[in-house]
């Protein structure tokens, strides 16, 4: 008897396990319309959680830049997986992570079944720009798609992600085949993907090249990126082991040994490439790569291209942010904290910011020049007590420092690649600014007497004499930390002195002997500037 219900519970278990199996896989299609409309999350210019009460998918929210936003189609697509059981061992947030699954996993399908992963590309190949979740297949053959960060405004990737959502794309029967062009995703289908455990075979090869990216740049690699140039296609590929980058130029079909190139430059680093006459690619060229931007291109036969910097760190699939700089140093300090100095590098700015409730000073360097994540900095230190600083590779900010000062001095300062920048002490308590504690007679010396100024708005020049000799400085109104000023004296037909450079309080004294000769005088502050003619003669 127990051998006969042992038998039937076998044959109940053969005939249960699909019905298991394909209940997971619709369980997935179900779940994906089920967030149709949806926004990436409550990061959102149009805030929604989706469906299961979550606040993004995935990382939507906090995988990007600086922990911002981030492209999300990937995202979506393994979390309707994710929370519908399906395996999403060594998918990432790069659609490209959907079509190396199905290589691994041999799960590639030739036509759509629901719950699939359908990756999409900007040229038939091996690779992936976008990828679905298919939701339906309708008796005519058409498929219907549930899109993950689909229909964003353009801008930087942050404001692209909190201005999509999740949209219903239905795929004509006609164009639902891999290598179809689908007109309302703009995009070529690069194959159909299913869960492991669905079944499928190993992916199309669209491609007339015998060879393939991946099989040039060598085990480990996987396409992030692609660009057609009409008869060829050039590839970018990164491994996470390795952490490297490789381009390669794949002819679409053998026309000969045409001139062809691969490139590849780090930013601030090397730069490879491989000109010459090839038939079927250029290239492999490669370069290490784990935490820089990289620029990548190639040639084939008179077609040229080159991206921008992008692809910073990790082979990451996005593109490096460009633009105006989306954070200001108000967001970045936080609540209560105002601007009260700041101090311009080429291609950013420093920002020393005050909170009068809790006495604390900010300091952060703000980026102009987006163009993926380059080197800065931000210092600051309280005269007599505590210093701190933060310096990376950042993309939009170095900072925020803070530290406690309520009634002392602070120095601060910055960096921007190569340009750098710190302060004397200043803004001494309060972070205000206070009155310049000195006086032209002060600064050149006993017996010296102002015979003349002249009011650069913010600072004032004195021209000051004494017993055959003038004396020049330039002093600032109020001290706000140390700022361009400059005094200079000339003597007619004699000589000439000057004082340039970052000071908080004055330039100068310029002494010179004129006691029988006319003198030019003058100064500076910051960009304001004034000079004299002849006179003042003996």
């Amino acid at each position: 008897m127990r051998r006969i219900l042992f038998a039937l519970a076998v044959v109940a278990a053969l005939f249960a396990a699909p019905a298991a199996a394909q209940a997971t896989t619709a369980g997935a299609a179900t779940l994906a319309a089920a967030n149709y409309n949806k926004s990436a999350g409550t990061c959102a210019q149009n805030p929604t959680t989706n469906s299961l009460g979550g606040s993004q998918f995935e990382h939507s929210c906090a995988g990007g830049y600086s922990g911002g936003p981030e492209y999300w189609c990937a995202d979506f697509a393994k979390w309707v997986w994710r929370n519908s059981g399906l395996n999403v061992s060594g998918l990432t947030a790069a659609a490209q992570s959907f079509y190396t699954y199905g290589q691994s996993h041999g799960t590639f399908h030739s036509t759509a079944e629901p719950g699939d992963a359908v990756v999409f590309s900007s040229s038939r190949g091996g690779y992936a720009n976008h990828v679905a979740i298919v939701t339906a297949v309708n008796s005519d053959g058409s498929v219907v798609t549930a899109n993950g960060d689909w229909g964003g405004e353009s801008g930087s990737m942050a404001h692209f992600a909190v201005t999509s959502s999740v949209v219903k794309i239905t795929i004509p029967a006609g164009s639902a085949s891999t290598g179809s062009w689908v007109a309302a995703e703009s995009y070529y289908i690069t194959g159909f993907v299913g869960a492991s455990g669905s079944g499928g075979s190993a992916p199309p090869d669209t491609s007339g090249n015998p060879y393939s990216a991946v099989s040039l740049c060598g085990s480990g690699f996987g396409v992030v990126d692609s660009h057609d140039l009409g008869e060829a296609t050039i590839f970018l590929l990164y491994d996470d082991d390795s952490g490297k980058n490789c381009v390669v130029t794949l002819a679409d079909a053998d026309g000969g040994a045409v001139t062809m190139n691969a490139t590849l430059t780090v930013q601030g680093g090397s730069t490879v490439a491989d000109p010459g006459s090839y038939h079927w690619y250029a290239g492999p060229v490669s370069a290490y790569a784990p935490n820089s931007c990289v620029k990548w291109g190639g040639t084939y036969k008179t077609a040229s291209w080159t991206s921008g910097y992008g692809h910073c760190g990790s082979g990451d699939g996005s593109p490096a942010p460009s633009g105006s700089n989306p954070y200001t140093a108000n967001q970045v300090c936080g609540d209560g904290y105002d601007v009260v100095d700041h101090h311009a590098l080429s291609g950013a700015t420093i920002y020393l910011l005050y909170n009068g409730s809790n006495g604390n000073n900010c300091v952060v360097t703000l980026y102009g020049d987006i163009a993926g994540a380059v080197a800065g900095k931000a210092t600051l230190a309280v005269q007599g007590g505590a210093s701190t600083s933060d310096s990376g590779s950042y993309t939009y900010y170095a900072g925020p420092v803070y530290e406690y000062a309520p009634s002392s001095c602070v120095k601060w300062g910055g960096a921007y690649l190569s340009s750098s920048w710190t302060s004397d002490y200043g803004h001494c308590g309060s972070g205000s600014s206070t009155a310049d504690p000195y006086t032209p007679t002060g600064v050149c010396g006993s017996g010296y007497s102002v015979i003349d100024s002249h009011n650069l708005g913010s600072a004032t020049i004195y021209l000051l004499y004494n017993s055959g000799y003038n004396c020049v400085v330039t002093m600032v109104h109020n001290g706000n930390g140390a700022v361009g000023l400059n005094a200079t004296l000339s003597v007619q037909g004699g000589s000439s002195g000057s004082n340039p450079g970052l000071f908080q309080w004055y330039a100068g004294p310029v002494r010179l002997s004129a006691a029988s000769a006319c003198v030019k005088w003058g100064g500076s502050y910051e960009s304001t500037s004034w000079t004299s003619g002849w006179s003042h003669c003996g």
